[in-house]
């Protein structure tokens, strides 16, 4: 997906609960980093999930595990800059 921000903002908005939560879940128990376990709610579906996460690459990637209908399944964000000062998203369910 291309997004018309620079990469540092677009890697900042996923990774920062304060902003995802303006645009995807509804609340997270923390900052996305290395090594953490963190918890996203959707309160308006009374779901939440778990989420691992596996690695952090500062404005380039994100990787994480979470659970799958037949076990865990990680998923990949790759954070593009291009000339324009757009980003480019790609997302990967791994």
């Amino acid at each position: 997906m291309l997004i018309r921000k620079p990469v540092v903002e677009v890697f900042e908005a996923f990774v920062n609960p304060d902003i995802t939560s303006k645009f995807w879940f509804t609340k997270s128990s923390g900052r996305l980093e290395a090594g953490k376990q963190v918890t996203w709610d959707w309160e308006m579906y009374g779901f939440s999930i778990e989420v691992n996460v596996k690695a952090v690459e500062k404005n380039s990637r994100i990787l994480i595990e979470w659970p799958g209908q037949r076990g865990p399944t990680t998923v990949e964000w790759i954070f593009t800059p291009r000339p324009d000062g757009t980003t480019f998203v790609s997302v990967t369910n791994k």
